[in-house]
């Protein structure tokens, strides 16, 4: 949990002229068992939408089928691509893949999961856009150090294992790997977990200039309001496979409509 002075803050929207992601009527099941029911959302550059629940509600699997990873028994998904939203059922595998390493970025709870723990921060950081064709090795270098340097990581690390970093630096390498090669569409899988509240703090302020910045529209799934009022704009909560509110953040979490919300909001946000 974050302190209730950081609680307070509501991020500001930005008008955009049209979304950058685009979900109807999603619905997915494993095996048996119907997982997603009827999930529809749209994000827009500049715009955070926090996707929030309780463990099994479906927000990591919702997150999963608008990245591509898994494919919807139902429903539709389009993304920002190189000629404007794109049905992602439409794509090749190796665009799909393409638009991972280069349109989109995806930061990952763990940032052991994203980062190659045997290959320096420098290395790390331009393993992006040198997938992206670029190979001049003292640019992509200047690169790196401006991008530790954004990311508030001392450049005299540039050549550092991550091994020897913290937690909160790691959640910072990551973040510096994967923005540096400006993606348009930016999906946060509860990227401050296992962080202490001071690194908490810092690294969402971090993030929210970031967005605002390089006007990313972004998707963050979390279980912690108090990130999402942080962060977002707009709160969609999940409860069994739904979304069952949805709307600005303030909104949702000052003035909880369902009964759900209402338990979930009570339960973990102080008075």
């Amino acid at each position: 949990m974050l302190t209730s002075s950081s609680q307070t803050h509501t991020p500001t929207p930005t008008t955009a002229p049209g979304p950058a992601i685009i979900a109807q009527s999603l619905h997915f099941r494993f095996g048996s068992q119907m997982v997603l029911r009827d999930v529809s959302l749209e994000v827009f550059p500049g715009e955070v939408l926090a996707i929030v629940g309780e463990s099994g509600s479906g927000k990591s699997t919702l997150l999963n089928l608008l990245y591509g990873n898994l494919q919807p028994c139902q429903g539709s998904v389009h993304a920002i691509g190189n000629a404007g939203l794109q049905p992602l059922a439409s794509l090749s595998q190796q665009t799909l893949r393409q638009l991972q390493r280069s349109r989109w970025g995806y930061v990952c709870q763990n940032p052991r999961d994203a980062l190659r723990m045997a290959i320096s921060a420098s290395g790390n950081i331009i393993e992006r856009p040198m997938a992206m064709g670029l190979r001049h090795y003292a640019t992509l270098r200047q690169e790196a150090r401006h991008w530790l340097e954004k990311v508030e990581i001392d450049p005299a690390r540039l050549d550092d294992l991550p091994g020897t970093f913290s937690g909160g630096m790691l959640q910072r390498l990551q973040i510096a790997r994967t923005l540096i090669s400006q993606p348009a569409l930016l999906y946060l899988d509860e990227p401050t977990s296992g962080l202490d509240v001071s690194v908490q703090a810092a690294l969402l302020d971090l993030l929210r200039k970031l967005v605002s910045n390089e006007q990313m529209a972004v998707l963050l799934v979390t279980h912690d309001l108090a990130v999402a009022r942080l962060l977002a704009q707009r709160i969609a909560v999940m409860r069994r496979g739904e979304i069952i509110e949805a709307g600005l953040a303030d909104q949702v979490l000052d003035d909880p409509r369902h009964p759900y919300t209402q338990l979930l909001v009570s339960s973990v946000l102080p008075a």
